[in-house]
């Protein structure tokens, strides 16, 4: 994922030899968390779910196909009742 860089449960290790510590990663943790607070980063996440991701499922799923099958159970007797349903502005 990140070239240089090699996972180890105990430490991170770069390539040429250089440790960053567990102190090392407590203290980026620590100094994100002192600038964006924890409640700004809760609200950032929402927003770009709300901005972003969002758009994206309805772009994906723009089509939904809502159908019930109601009856006895024999081929005779089944009524189907089919919805279809687009999602999005039409321009």
């Amino acid at each position: 994922m990140y070239q240089g860089l090699h996972y180890d449960p105990d430490n991170i290790i770069e390539e040429d030899g250089g440790d960053i510590s567990q102190e090392d990663c407590w203290a980026v943790i620590q100094t994100f968390f002192n600038d964006k607070g924890l409640v700004r980063q809760q609200l950032d996440s929402f927003d770009e779910f709300v901005q972003n991701t969002m758009q994206e499922i309805v772009d994906e799923n723009r089509n939904l196909v809502l159908q019930t099958i109601q009856g006895s159970g024999s081929e005779g007797d089944q009524a189907v009742c089919k919805l279809i349903a687009s999602l999005g502005l039409n321009l």
